[in-house]
């Protein structure tokens, strides 16, 4: 019997995840319909609409049934006395069986006297499911999620109680503000968990690797492994290094990515800012209110990143019941721009002394739009010095070292260098000039601005 019930509350689980997607896809058609007025989202809203409605009757009828079902469940079969029947819904309760869009076989239990009621909201769920062309989850990120989720929890399971001491003791607070900054769906104990998990792995791995360097050459030259002659405990100390050494680097990496991550995420803000304050200012000067300021700036994908705080003070206001000023006044201590920071501080101080908002926008959108010209400037200076720098060490000193090796190879005066051929020296300076040039380009794209 507590497969039944658990039958049901799974489809019940899916069914209010679908109802939430299927929510949000009818508010952002219900926006689309009000600025373009097209025939088209007005018919995908309808089908939205009803969906939302017969997912909302499947949702009831399951629920309906769950009293009976949890009454089922017991250590022994009782007597099917008429009390009994009653009680755990007895003859009014059937089974159904239908295959999902998916091909997966589903089995729920449901009121005998709500059966035609079901099957019909699910026929038409289905139908203007696909009339509205939506798709619910797709199946790769579903797998990625159920992968990440595996390993979290072997994670937790190993190294939870050992990360919650060291953060108790204060070891991670950095680490934990980085996190929050860049929003990450990991809490600062699985992500220490996770990052102990896989330096243990690559500890065995490095001693593995340890191992084999301690009996086996390495080369890039063919053969490429060979048994090694030297004295076992030369290899020891010329290779001990590796133990250590790779579980080190895994440390570092998994606390150095996020603090990274979030300076970034704080220099494309930087770059959006002087655009966002400009927008804000032209709306404040029509006398709206600050929500309805923010709420109109979410409505565009013009600023990405910057959108992204936004939708945090709006949650805030919307769901947790903040005021204006105290939900820009969080904001700011957990956003990684620091000129984000400043402009909710200041807007935070405007709106609790009764200030004019457009005026304080407009100043302000002054002062970091000339900001903004002056990096630009700076920006092109390092690209013009920059690209000084990529002509002399990419281009010509290449040229000169390759012309230098053809005469010394022609003239038979010089045989190998580290013994290497002059032809291998030539192929490994080519090398060497693809991946400085690699290396130029990632540099310039780091370092160019996206606006």
């Amino acid at each position: 019997m507590s497969d039944e019930l658990k039958n049901n509350v799974k489809q019940m689980k899916g069914i209010v995840k679908e109802i939430y997607f299927l929510s949000e896809k009818y508010d952002s058609v219900k926006n689309l319909e009000y600025e373009s007025n097209n025939e088209i989202t007005m018919k995908q809203k309808n089908y939205l609409k009803e969906s939302i409605f017969c997912l909302t009757n499947q949702l009831r009828i399951l629920n309906n049934v769950l009293p009976a079902l949890i009454e089922r469940i017991g250590f022994y079969k009782e007597l099917s006395t008429k009390e009994n029947l009653e009680k755990t819904g007895g003859n009014n309760l059937t089974k159904i069986k239908y295959k999902s869009e998916e091909g997966e076989q589903i089995e729920l239990v449901i009121d005998r006297r709500e059966k035609d009621k079901f099957l019909e909201s699910l026929t038409r769920g289905i139908s203007s499911m696909k009339n509205a062309n939506v798709k619910y989850i797709e199946n790769e990120k579903l797998e990625e999620h159920k992968k990440v989720g595996k390993y979290l929890k072997i994670s937790n399971k190993l190294f939870k109680n050992l990360s919650n001491k060291l953060i108790s003791a204060g070891y991670f607070n950095k680490l934990n503000k980085s996190l929050r900054k860049i929003n990450s769906r990991y809490v600062i104990g699985s992500y220490i968990s996770m990052m102990f998990l896989t330096t243990l792995i690559l500890f065995v791995a490095s001693i593995f690797l340890f191992i084999i360097l301690l009996f086996f050459n390495v080369s890039l030259i063919y053969p490429f492994i060979s048994y090694s002659e030297e004295a076992l405990y030369i290899r020891l100390i010329k290779y001990f290094w590796t133990i250590p050494l790779i579980p080190m680097i895994c440390l570092f990496l998994f606390y150095i990515i996020p603090l990274s991550e979030a300076k970034n995420l704080g220099r494309r803000i930087d770059q959006e800012l002087p655009f966002v304050t400009i927008h804000m200012s032209a709306i404040a000067s029509s006398g709206l209110e600050p929500v309805s300021i923010f709420r109109i700036i979410l409505k565009g994908d013009d600023y990405k990143y910057t959108n992204i705080e936004f939708k945090k003070i709006m949650n805030l206001i919307n769901f947790h019941g903040e005021s204006t000023a105290n939900a820009l006044r969080k904001i700011s201590m957990s956003t990684p721009s620091q000129k984000l920071k400043e402009l909710l501080n200041g807007l935070a101080v405007t709106i609790t002394s009764g200030g004019e908002l457009s005026n304080f926008l407009n100043q302000h959108a002054e002062t970091m739009l000339f900001d903004y010209k002056l990096e630009r400037e700076k920006n092109n200076k390092v690209s013009e010095t920059f690209m000084d720098i990529y002509i002399s060490v990419a281009i010509a000193a290449p040229m000169i070292l390759l012309m230098m090796f053809v005469i010394i190879g022609s003239t038979g005066l010089i045989g190998n260098f580290f013994n290497l051929s002059i032809n291998a020296i030539s192929l490994l300076l080519i090398l060497f000039i693809v991946v400085l040039n690699i290396f130029f380009l990632l540099f310039l794209k780091i370092k160019q601005p996206a606006i």
